[in-house]
């Protein structure tokens, strides 16, 4: 597969910007109400131009010295380690925190855990603030005082278990976004509830993703960075794409960090 397709993508409905309180989206019913869907154009990324500070993303080879990811254990000392130190380089940062991570399957029993199927970000990036004031009173221990830290935090998101064909994911060119046009709404659910944001259907807005994409490649975004000057953040979603109907169902893992930047 190459080249570009089109796909039905969920955005935030237009009536959510004249309104105080966030919309809460926790199940298919509430996802169906509070967003629409909207056909677009997807290009491919192979051989295109990106990164982390112009369109938000980047992808990179990476081959996973593990292949059991059912090994929670292995995975938050191997993987973790593995993925921190290629966007630590990536990205420039002086130090990477990891987080959490998650994987998904075929298997849509979970909201919060089946492939997203609208356009986000899992942080609120209208208020950026609070996070950077958590990340320095959780991560004061591990920072030098004597330098002024600013923060960004990132996704890793990789094919397990087989390549990515059925239910990629499409990711926003960080340069189509008008910041204006994003906005924050509640998650809540099954093992997380907390503020994320979305985009506004806009014509303007260009969207990219990775033709079957294999084991030993890895998508690195952007989910929110404090610093000007650089992409602010990169909202992605999985969509549908025409397959052979035998192609089994996308497994992956995502792991999401915050990176500080020290001056």
């Amino acid at each position: 597969m190459s080249g570009t397709v089109t796909a039905e993508i969920r955005f935030i409905n237009p009536e959510w910007k004249h309104r105080k309180v966030p919309p809460v989206i926790g199940d298919r019913a509430s996802r169906r109400a509070h967003t629409t869907k909207h056909k677009v154009p997807v290009e491919s990324a192979r051989g295109a131009e990106t990164g982390l500070d112009t369109t938000g993303f980047t992808l990179t080879r990476h081959k996973p010295d593990m292949t059991d990811f059912g090994d929670e254990s292995a995975v938050k000392t191997t993987y973790y380690e593995e993925v921190a130190g290629v966007v630590k380089r990536l990205a420039g940062a002086d130090d990477v925190f990891v987080t959490h991570h998650l994987i998904r399957t075929e298997d849509r029993s979970d909201f919060l855990t089946a492939y997203a199927r609208f356009a986000h970000c899992d942080y609120d990036i209208t208020d950026p603030g609070p996070y950077s004031e958590r990340a320095l009173a959780e991560r004061r221990e591990a920072l030098d005082a004597s330098r002024q830290w600013t923060f960004a935090w990132y996704n890793t998101w990789q094919p397990i278990d087989r390549p990515a064909v059925r239910n990629p994911l499409a990711l926003i060119d960080a340069r189509s976004l008008d910041p204006g046009d994003i906005l924050p709404y509640q998650y809540s659910g099954s093992y997380a509830s907390g503020r994320g944001s979305m985009p506004l259907f806009s014509p303007d807005l260009r969207f990219w993703y990775v033709p079957g994409m294999t084991e030993e490649e890895m998508l690195v975004f952007k989910q929110l960075d404090t610093r000007p000057g650089r992409a602010l953040a990169c909202p992605h979603t999985s969509f549908d794409i025409e397959v052979p109907p035998a192609t089994p169902g996308r497994r992956s893992i995502e792991v999401r960090m915050m990176c500080a930047f020290g001056s």
